[in-house]
């Protein structure tokens, strides 16, 4: 598996439109309507856009917890931290000189409101990378996640590309329903722009996702046939997730806990780890095999042309209640050796330098920042 790289700085990413469903319903309130004599523009029942920066100056903002207003997925992640309505936004108040082809102040339609909901600095809005740092992804993120707008049980297309710090902006009739809806994976996932609020269809172990940093420290020396290696440096992540590209959505009730570990090799030999019988997952009184997510093969590292690197890639089928369990860790495989393959084995020469024996690791998944 060649997993996206994992943080918070990643940037921005293209979201596309998806999905259709009714959300749960918002507030009933109905706002007032914009005097008929009012300068600007009225804009149309359906207007949809969106502005690359903050708004500001809108009574009855509403801030909202981190914790709640967030949306993960296997791809993806995208978090807002306030949300408005108003029924007249002007320049002052968007930064703007016009929103798109209305000129400003811009005034909802009579019976209508805008719903306004601002993506935070540091979000990585949709695909491209995925920023909450999951494994079990390998492949193209560009149409992996997909968003869309759910005004009132209908559907609409996000418009241009939702980036961070970016405002959304849609006009929705007075008190109707409507949400933000990112669908990754096969399954939508839903906020309410009313409350910034997830609604009942999230994934409940994206929140939080749990994962801990695993590490072996011990050297082994693998040989075969005309050829050796040592390895050192192991040291992975292990996190807890519903979902899995190639194995798809777990059971109900269960989870797939990735694990990667990594490791440097003192040799270009071409080692082959057996990826499932080099790391095992010891829980719940059982020893279990997972599924290898990739082939754990070694390349060349630029910056040590003399050394080479590999990893382990496993995803474990386990209770979605799983908070702690052992790694077991005893790397073999095989080697490449005149294009056939020759088995490897850890070194039983007796040099004290190099363990023979299995290394284990405790872990204990905690919540992750």
């Amino acid at each position: 598996m060649r997993r996206a790289v994992a943080a918070v700085t990643i940037g921005a990413a293209m979201l596309l439109a998806a999905g259709c469903a009714t959300p749960p319903g918002g507030s009933g309130a109905a706002s007032p309507t914009p005097s008929p004599s009012a300068s600007g523009s009225t804009v149309p029942a359906d207007f949809t856009t969106s502005i690359g920066r903050t708004y500001q100056g809108i009574s009855g903002t509403k801030k909202l917890t981190p914790s709640t207003s967030v949306l993960v997925g296997p791809h993806s992640f995208l978090q807002l931290d306030r949300v408005a309505r108003a029924t007249t936004l002007t320049a002052d108040q968007l930064g703007v000189a016009q929103l798109g082809d209305q000129a400003l102040p811009a005034h909802a339609r009579s019976g209508h409101e805008f719903v306004l909901a601002h993506l935070t600095p540091n979000s990585t809005s949709g695909t491209g990378a995925a920023q909450p740092g999951l494994p079990g992804y390998d492949g193209d993120a560009l149409n992996a996640s997909k968003a869309a707008l759910v005004v009132d049980g209908t559907s609409r297309s996000v418009p241009g590309q939702l980036i961070a710090d970016e405002t959304i902006i849609v006009s929705v009739p007075a008190g109707a329903p409507v949400a933000l809806r990112m669908n990754d994976g096969g399954r939508a996932q839903d906020l309410d722009l009313r409350t910034g609020k997830r609604t009942r269809t999230a994934s409940p172990l994206y929140y939080p996702v749990r994962a801990a940093s695993p590490s072996f420290d011990d050297a082994y020396y693998v040989t075969g046939p005309h050829s050796t290696a040592g390895l050192t440096s192991a040291s992975g992540k292990a996190a807890l997730a519903p979902y899995a590209d190639k194995l798809g959505w777990a059971r109900k009730g269960r989870a797939w806990l990735f694990v990667t570990v990594g490791f440097n090799t003192d040799s270009l030999s071409q080692f082959k780890p057996d990826v499932a019988r080099s790391l095992t997952l010891t829980a719940g009184g059982a020893t279990l095999t997972g599924h290898p997510t990739s082939s754990g093969d070694t390349s060349t590292d630029p910056n040590a042309p003399s050394a080479a690197g590999g990893h382990l890639d496993l995803a474990f089928d386990v209770p979605a209640s799983l908070r702690s369990g052992t790694l077991n860790y005893l790397p073999v495989g095989s080697f490449v050796v005149d294009g056939k393959t020759v088995s490897a084995t850890p070194y039983q020469g007796g040099d004290p330098q190099y363990d023979t024996s299995v290394q284990h690791k405790h872990l204990t998944l905690k919540p992750r920042s």
